[in-house]
């Protein structure tokens, strides 16, 4: 059975890869259900390995990831689209189709998990109404500015109402005042209770903002001010949620 997203624990996580370079060092780290935090670093630092392994794309070489108690390493494949369901995520590149409306790429996901067309609408309209963009909905990407399409790929991750929302370097490709206004979307979104975890190397603007930094170096955690789980915890146990 998958978890009820939105606490999440990294219990001495390891991921090395096949050549031997390890992105990530015995990471332990306890992040609260309903925080907004910003994962920092330099490029190859680990960020992205990080939210790979969060969405399950990935697996640690060792180590525990849990949500809300419930260890994600080990759920069964069977499992993980229900799972996946409870996390949106935002990219860089934000992978819009280029012949589907805004309406229709933000409509994807609900459509691909079979949703009826009228809560499809429903749920679509309100998550484009959220990022500002309602009266686009029949527009192409095309027609849209950079700053608009990243909009879209934040819609699209949020019409699942997800619990965890999940950030690769989001403003990476836009001016200072559009990536100040898309940060402050995602500061909406944690109001309202989702977990917010932007990977951003951004550190003038993300320091700003006022919330949790936590920093990578070379795969290993050299910050975390959300607070790091103690020795004594990351050594023993964790209980899982039967």
């Amino acid at each position: 059975m998958a978890p009820d997203v939105g606490a999440i624990e990294f219990h001495n996580v390891t991921k090395r890869f096949d050549n031997g370079t390890e992105a990530l060092r015995e990471v332990n780290l306890r992040l609260d259900e309903g925080s907004m935090t910003f994962l920092t670093g330099h490029s190859g630092a680990g960020k992205s390995t990080f939210l790979k392994l969060l969405l399950r794309l990935d697996q640690p070489t060792r180590g525990q990831i849990l949500v809300n108690g419930v260890n994600v390493v080990q759920l069964p494949d069977t499992a993980l689209p229900s799972y996946r369901q409870h996390i949106g995520a935002v990219f860089q590149d934000h992978h819009l189709l280029g012949h589907r409306s805004v309406y229709d790429n933000v409509a994807l996901p609900l459509r691909v998990a079979g949703m009826r067309e009228r809560d499809v609408a429903r749920r679509v309209r309100a998550a484009v109404a959220r990022v500002g963009l309602l009266a686009k909905e029949r527009l192409l990407p095309q027609h849209l500015s950079t700053g608009e399409q990243q909009r879209v790929g934040i819609a699209r991750a949020v019409v699942n109402r997800p619990r965890i929302l999940l950030a690769d370097e989001p403003t990476g490709n836009l001016d200072p005042d559009l990536s100040r206004d898309i940060m402050h979307l995602f500061e909406q979104f944690q109001q309202v209770g989702t977990t917010v975890i932007i990977a951003s190397h951004d550190r003038e603007l993300i320091e700003s903002l006022g919330k949790p930094i936590v920093e990578l170096h070379q795969g290993t955690l050299r910050s975390a001010e959300p607070g790091p789980v103690h020795d004594d915890e990351a050594t023993s146990e964790p209980q899982q949620k039967q």
